[in-house]
């Protein structure tokens, strides 16, 4: 599925502005005292301000051409400072073929450079933020794992690969609701998951709003 629109909420508006302009180069294609739109490939995403006495964080993924992780993560490398866990500051999924890393913005928001290796979508050019090719992840925090799911698959969405009760991706390669338990530690951080508001439109399905 092709995550069209991801609308997030952020209590440091001007913090992130410049980090995902000026230090990863974006697009901006809108801004306001109240919200600052990006774009990222097939994707906008737009963070709004939270009028909430709270610091929402979120985790989403960005997808890369499936030949070029290695050069992502020196784009990356150079960029910010990559998240490690046991030592590592990549991995690779034998259950998903995908290679990923990991990185946080000003706000805490849990940032993830993944390629997909059985997409195929390879890249004659050199990594730049223009072959970051679209929002491929989204996290979607609930109380309940598998009711969301059900949720979900009522909506026409499809499971993707195996789920428990607390970590079920809906989806496809593509763009994947990464559904997780609340208090469940985010992978490579060690922020655990909360319930914030969360917006995304997704094509050919609509609009669906979360908390």
């Amino acid at each position: 599925m092709i995550f069209e629109e991801v609308r997030l909420y952020t209590a440091r508006l001007e913090d992130i502005k410049p980090f995902y302009i000026d230090i990863l180069g974006l697009q901006l294609l809108e801004e306001s005292e109240h919200s600052l739109t990006l774009r990222v490939g097939l994707t906008k995403m737009i963070f709004m301000r939270s009028e909430a006495d709270q610091n929402p964080f979120y985790h989403f993924a960005w997808l890369i051409p499936t030949n070029r992780f290695q050069e992502a993560k020196a784009w990356a490398a150079a960029r910010v400072r990559l998240s490690r866990h046991e030592d590592q500051d990549e991995t690779y999924s034998t259950n998903w073929d995908s290679h990923s890393l990991y990185f946080e913005d000003p706000a805490g928001n849990i940032l993830e450079l993944i390629a997909h290796h059985p997409l195929h979508n390879e890249s004659d050019h050199p990594f730049s933020e223009k072959e970051l090719l679209q929002v491929c992840e989204v996290g979607l925090v609930t109380e309940d794992v598998l009711s969301t799911v059900d949720e979900l698959e009522r909506m026409g969405l499809k499971r993707w690969r195996e789920i428990s009760d607390t970590f079920a991706p809906i989806g496809d390669a593509n763009g994947l609701f990464i559904v997780v338990k609340k208090e469940r530690t985010w992978f490579f951080s060690e922020q655990k998951s909360n319930i914030y508001p969360l917006e995304v439109s997704i094509r050919d399905v609509g609009k669906l709003r979360i908390g």
